[in-house]
């Protein structure tokens, strides 16, 4: 049987009554085992509240906020629970569900606006023209809940098919890794067989020339011997019978008769003239086959190779089109920021006001993950492996860090973060503004990365229109930093928030609301996100 869903309830204290009605309308679920629900009420004396309310926000499921002025007046939970609940939902982690308990107007709230709010169409639960009876609302609120059980269960389905489906390709894979090894070394071994039998086979018939040869030799030293033999037998038979011939001629009286072997006893023997000349044939032939046996040495083996400059690898690498340090220059001017009170979408704190900023350079880019690698040496990307993608999942302080390393790199550039002043006034396209409420276009899609096609990731800086002054996803893509602490326009309400820093423009999973030139949100430095970036920008 699978695990219930945790579930975490967030509430003021005014609101508990409605908590124990919720409670009771779940109490079937629990029991059923789909669902376990937690609230602070359980934690036991002595224990430390705080960590045991983010445990168990860090582990829920499914998170629910009672919603009415009391929990507009909970310090604690806008500045604790509602951002980590926040937090959780963006990553995927958990599903927070809003349940309008008493009448409220939330339409401002940049946080609940955006969510789906329960009962159907954010009907109060307490509001009896809309709920004659209250239970119905609830059942109304359970069903809704019931919907977000069903769909987590679907996530949680395919993601255990998804898994199953890796590990059988993975083990496919691996299969087929291990016959292509198994075939590639029965390759080898018959391709190693066939050089055993080529190099016995070249073996026995160079045993076979060599022998060859040296009968051929042998026969021709015999052949050598036996005409030399025979030539010297012809010469001495010659001579026998000039000596026979003169001893017949020469007259008696005159001389006494000669012995042939006197005259001729300076020659040598035939058989040593066919010794001498047979061992002269002989020599030749050795040295012949020493020479030939050398040359054979020194050429290559068959099959051999040779590397050649040519034939070793080549160096590839990868060329990086875009960067955040290409500046744009920005001329110096006066306009109206934030939004007027008719745009769509606006919020109570875009008060409009006027604004002069003077010159100033900003990048015509947002930072790049290359930007970030090459001065910081490390990519905190959670999206890696993308050059031309903005760096995200950088803090305020981190950004810091990274410009202090930057400017001693390049001494006298003296980058930094834009204001948020500039920032807005290079969104709206400075002197060449057309007024549009995104930058550079009326239409989103044109120029930003955002909820509707980003497709859950950051893109290649550049790759959507640039706004009048030629900058790239101001728009999307990442949240930008601003240099500015939180501070409330002239004419609007609020209190400045010195910790907080600025960060402008929406991102790769922001709705259109959020990705208006005019629209403005803060945060701690020190927070992170995988979609938050930075644009850089120097004095003119």
């Amino acid at each position: 049987m699978p695990q219930p869903y945790k579930v975490f309830t967030i509430y003021a204290r005014e609101d508990a009554p409605y908590l124990e009605e919720l409670r009771g309308q779940l109490r079937p679920l629990e029991i059923g085992g789909r669902i376990k629900v937690w609230s602070d009420r359980e934690i036991n004396p002595g224990v430390d509240w705080e960590q045991e309310i983010v445990q168990h926000l860090d582990t829920a499921d499914i998170i629910l906020i009672l919603v009415s002025a009391a929990y507009y007046n909970s310090v604690y939970i806008h500045e604790k629970e509602i951002k980590y609940a926040l937090a959780r939902h963006e990553k995927g982690e958990a599903k927070v569900l809003p349940i309008i308990v008493r009448p409220v107007d939330f339409s401002d709230d940049p946080i609940i606006s955006r969510l789906q709010v329960l009962p159907t169409d954010g009907k109060p639960v307490t509001d009896r023209r809309q709920w004659p009876e209250r239970d119905d609302a609830w059942v109304d609120v359970v069903a809704g809940i019931k919907r977000t059980i069903n769909l987590l269960l679907e996530a949680e389905n395919r993601r255990v098919q998804e898994a199953r489906e890796v590990v059988l390709a993975t083990e496919r894979r691996e299969q087929e890794a291990l016959l292509a090894v198994a075939q590639a070394a029965e390759r080898q071994r018959l391709a190693l067989e066939q050089q055993k039998e080529a190099t016995a086979r070249a073996e026995k018939a160079e045993r076979e020339r060599v022998k060859n040869e040296q009968l051929a030799a042998a026969q021709e030293v015999d052949r050598l011997r036996l005409a030399a033999q025979r030539k010297e037998e012809k010469r001495a038979k010659n001579e026998r019978a000039m000596a026979e011939n003169r001893i017949q001629k020469t007259p008696v009286a005159n001389s006494q008769p000669q012995d042939p072997a006197s005259k001729d006893a300076s020659r040598l023997p035939p058989a040593r003239y066919a010794f001498l000349i047979g061992g002269g044939v002989l020599i030749l032939l050795a040295l012949w086959l020493a020479l030939d046996f050398f040359k054979e040495k020194e050429e290559p083996q068959p099959g051999a190779r040779t590397l050649s400059p040519s034939s070793l690898p080549e160096n590839v690498g990868v060329q990086v089109k875009k960067s955040g340090l290409v500046m744009v220059a920005v001329e110096g001017g006066t306009f109206n920021m934030g939004s007027p009170k008719n745009e769509k979408g606006r919020f109570d704190n875009e008060c409009q006001h006027t604004v002069t900023v003077g010159p100033f350079n900003i990048g015509k880019y947002e930072v790049t993950q290359a930007d970030w690698r090459n001065i910081m040496g490390n990519d905190p990307s959670n999206f890696k492996n993308c050059d031309d993608c903005p760096v995200e999942q950088v803090s305020w302080d981190d950004v810091q860090a990274f410009l202090k390393k930057l400017n001693a790199k390049y001494p006298g550039k003296n980058y930094r973060l834009p204001t948020e002043e500039e920032w807005e006034y290079a969104a709206r396209g400075g002197t060449k503004s057309e007024g549009y409420q995104y930058a550079g276009s009326n239409t989103l899609g044109d120029v930003a990365w955002y909820d509707k096609n980003a497709d859950s990731k950051t893109h290649p800086v550049g790759s959507k229109s640039p706004n009048e002054l030629g900058l790239h996803d101001i728009s999307g893509n990442v949240w930008e930093w601003c240099q500015d602490s939180w501070k409330p326009y002239p004419g609007c309400s609020g209190n400045a928030k010195g910790g907080d820093r600025v960060f402008r423009g929406g991102s790769w999973g922001s709705v259109p609301q959020h990705c208006r030139v005019a629209y403005r949100y803060n945060y701690s430095p020190a927070y992170r996100y995988f979609s938050m970036g930075f644009r850089l920008a120097r004095s003119f």
